[in-house]
């Protein structure tokens, strides 16, 4: 690969990070907190493709094939491979990758069930309903030595998945980047659920209930139930992942 090459992809990928950060587009690929480094490299990666490219021009250009008759083929063949090192940077300005869909993620997550990571959790917040993302519910049932979650009335988002045993309210949890996704689900249960067992699966909803306490299994991962109180239907957010803490 030919220094111009070289200092080429080097640009191409800083400015295609810079893209995909400024149009928010990086959290369909890597969770939020990871913004600062995707900062940081592409800042990296243009400065030294920068850097590069100054420096061959000040030396008179980087080195060419040592026939003269090779010279113009070879650049005619670098100039092709950067035309087409273009191609990613045009789908980065006007093609956002669409969000995962449940059949897309790992197989689903209910809890973590090693009794080593059983541990106080603090109190849920004040009011009446206080908002819980369902990863958190997922955690504080099976690892909440307070029983935090105990006669309270929660309220959770997530999308509708139909079962053959009900519905259930989902939502693909990133731990890292997309490539780690997985599936967390809780069953709704209750009257109240029938508004949302006849709506379509990707659905999004915000519910409120509570959860109905059951015997932890050692060993052993249990989805948690919501005695399900209110079901409003609203807009898919956003981004539409969740982020364990």
């Amino acid at each position: 690969m030919s220094r111009e090459t070289e200092n080429t992809v080097l640009l191409l990928m800083g400015i295609s990070i810079v893209l995909i950060v400024a149009s928010g587009a990086f959290t369909r690929y890597v969770k939020p907190g990871l913004l600062p480094w995707l900062v940081t490299s592409a800042v990296l990666l243009i400065a030294l493709a920068l850097v590069a490219i100054v420096g061959d021009i000040r030396r008179g250009g980087a080195r060419r094939g040592d026939a003269a008759g090779d010279e113009s083929h070879a650049h005619t063949h670098r100039a092709s491979i950067v035309w087409l090192l273009v191609i990613p940077i045009l789908l980065l300005c006007f093609v956002t990758p669409p969000a995962l869909r449940p059949s897309a993620a790992a197989p689903s997550v209910t809890a973590v069930s090693n009794d080593v990571l059983n541990r106080p959790f603090p109190p849920l917040p004040p009011g009446t309903a206080p908002e819980v993302s369902l990863p958190e519910v997922l955690m504080r049932e099976a690892q909440d030595t307070t029983g935090s979650l105990t006669n309270r009335s929660i309220t959770v988002t997530g999308f509708v998945l139909n079962e053959a045993q009900g519905v259930d309210l989902g939502r693909i949890v990133i731990i890292c980047c997309a490539a780690d996704a997985q599936l967390a689900r809780i069953h709704l249960r209750g009257p109240a659920a029938g508004a949302a067992a006849g709506l379509p699966d990707n659905t999004w909803l915000r519910v409120q209930g509570r959860v109905i306490p059951v015997a932890r299994q050692p060993h052993s991962a249990v989805i948690p139930t919501l005695q399900v109180t209110t079901v409003t239907r609203i807009d898919a957010p956003a981004n539409p992942y969740a982020y364990p803490r």
